[in-house]
């Protein structure tokens, strides 16, 4: 196989579970590369664009699909919703997206809503955000978005650039491990997924995380709580009691 300079740059070993689909994607893959790579000014670098394949799709319990990576420089990391230049919570940063998934979590152990600032006044149990992805992916959460790059500065920027390849991926995903469940978040990630063959019961739909008000199918505020469902599965705080 012809290796793209997108394959070459990834930090570590591609996990044989995706083989067969770089094989069958290369092309597509050098495609994008040679649009991206002409623009220059695209986060996150280069080596964790694809920083996925290094995860075990036999493994993988939960896919986590949001929208596309933080535009700001040098905040993205490969992982969806991960602040790279995040060390603690309590540090002032403005991605709304993962101060709410946080309170989502909260929730989910406390049965409380609270406001972001108000969760760490009482010492809630969370490894700190240099350390929580990893933890969450060596579990086996697999932390996707529909497009993953973007112009630094213009969110969804790249999603046309991407729609095909990730479409090749989802229907990839959702044929070899058919046990994960899929947290679906935003219309993106919806619509993405339409026509991918999902159990139901393993789908798990709402709001984009970025915006939470009180209604039906609401991120925080609705009666849909993706980390209260796979608690049992997945220990999203690091702390066996959450609490």
């Amino acid at each position: 196989m012809t290796k793209s300079e997108l394959i070459n740059n990834l930090p570590e070993c591609i996990d044989n579970t995706w083989l067969d689909f770089i094989h069958s994607e290369i092309s597509k893959i050098s495609e994008i590369e040679k649009i991206i790579l002409q623009e220059k000014n695209y986060t996150p670098p280069l080596e964790k664009v694809l920083r996925f394949l290094n995860v075990p799709l036999n493994k993988v319990k939960i896919i986590i699909l949001g929208q596309d990576p933080y535009p700001q420089e040098g905040v993205a990391t490969g992982r969806a919703f991960e602040v790279g230049t995040l060390k603690e919570w309590n540090e002032k940063f403005r991605n709304i997206s993962l101060k709410n998934i946080i309170r989502a979590i909260y929730k989910a152990y406390s049965n409380e809503i609270l406001g972001y600032k108000d969760i760490f006044k009482k010492e809630f149990k969370i490894l700190p955000p240099c350390e929580i992805f990893e933890y969450w992916e060596s579990q086996g959460v697999l932390l996707l978005n529909t497009a993953f790059t973007c112009e630094i500065g213009k969110s969804n920027s790249h999603s046309k650039i991407w729609n095909d390849f990730t479409n090749s991926l989802l229907e990839y995903i959702a044929e070899k491990n058919q046990k994960a469940y899929w947290f679906l978040w935003g219309d993106n990630a919806k619509k993405v997924t339409v026509n991918i063959k999902i159990d139901k019961a393993r789908k798990i739909v709402t709001f984009h995380p970025m915006m939470c008000y009180n209604r039906e199918n609401d991120f925080l505020y609705g009666n849909t709580n993706p980390f209260k469902i796979t608690k049992n599965i997945i220990d999203w705080t690091g702390y066996k009691n959450g609490l």
